[in-house]
């Protein structure tokens, strides 16, 4: 069983798992952890240390918001954990993708990144040279 972490700054991270329900439906292992204004990130690493004691799940992971940010830099320990996997800079894409995925993470992780990287496309470059729009890539 795996389940999803989304923890950011703010509500990236509830804006993003609403966004990825209202197009995949309902994800019932999609957790949303974020770091308001005032509130320590430990806090957040706490939250999911005793998430982690008690869960089931063979697969965990985190998507951050941001490397090097504070929320990830404070989660990246919980890799000691070997059931846990980290990414920074989630999008849309990769929560989609991630979270229909039902290959094992190690598998599907790479190719995931790799998606998610060619779905950030610069507009004005492909309607400006439509035929070369391979080449954005």
């Amino acid at each position: 069983m795996r389940e999803i972490i989304l923890a950011s700054h703010g509500a990236l991270a509830s804006g993003m798992a609403d966004t990825a329900q209202m197009i995949i439906g309902d994800q019932p292992g999609l957790r949303v952890l974020s770091l308001q204004p005032g509130s320590h990130p430990d806090a957040l690493k706490r939250q999911i240390e005793y998430w982690l004691a008690e869960t089931s799940a063979d697969e965990v992971l985190i998507l951050t918001d941001l490397w090097g940010g504070s929320v990830n830099n404070a989660l990246l320990g919980l890799t000691q954990d070997p059931r846990v996997h980290i990414i920074a800079g989630m999008n849309l894409n990769l929560v989609l993708q991630l979270c229909l995925s039902p290959e094992p993470l190690a598998d599907v992780i790479p190719a995931a990144l790799k998606e998610a990287r060619q779905g950030m496309i610069y507009g004005n470059a492909v309607l400006a040279c439509p035929q070369a729009e391979d080449e954005l890539f």
